[in-house]
């Protein structure tokens, strides 16, 4: 009887390790994910959309400047303390108030009318609308916040 019992419970351990692997070697496949793709790509959205943009439309450049194409008729609008250098084509300032936007490279202040000189580096001081208005498809290298409309 004693070695009907450990025969037994030998075989019952067998066919549990044996299951225990099947259904283990499964799990995180295609056919039964850890975590679905869907949720992996909804968090991986919702956390480039928190980087990239604030809720008012604004794209953020960061530490780094980036390229930007702006066509015919648009303007790129700074946010406070954003730096611009219209690389390629042409634009007139545009500004709300009475003060303008800053031109680091001559340390002249910029109003509305004056164009934008290409590769000078021009910084918003605040965030009320001021910007480039685009004349002829230009490219912009940007650090900062930006939208354009």
């Amino acid at each position: 009887m004693k070695r009907f019992l450990i025969g037994f419970v030998s075989v019952l351990a067998s066919v549990v390790l044996v299951m225990g692997t099947v259904f283990a070697a499964d799990a995180g496949s295609e056919a039964d994910p850890l975590v679905s793709k869907s949720y992996v790509d909804d968090k991986i959205n919702q956390v480039m959309n928190m980087i990239g943009s604030d809720s008012s439309g604004t794209v953020s450049a960061g530490g780094s400047y980036i390229p930007v194409s702006v066509g015919v008729g648009k303007t790129i609008i700074g946010g406070e303390g954003t730096e611009m250098i219209l690389r390629a084509g042409k634009g007139d300032i545009v500004i709300s108030g009475k003060e303008g936007i800053v031109d680091a490279t001559t340390g002249q202040a910029l109003y509305n009318g004056h164009k934008a000189t290409l590769n000078h580096i021009m910084i918003v001081p605040r965030d009320d609308g001021r910007g480039v208005k685009v004349t002829e498809a230009a490219w912009f290298l940007v650090k900062g916040g930006y939208s354009i409309k």
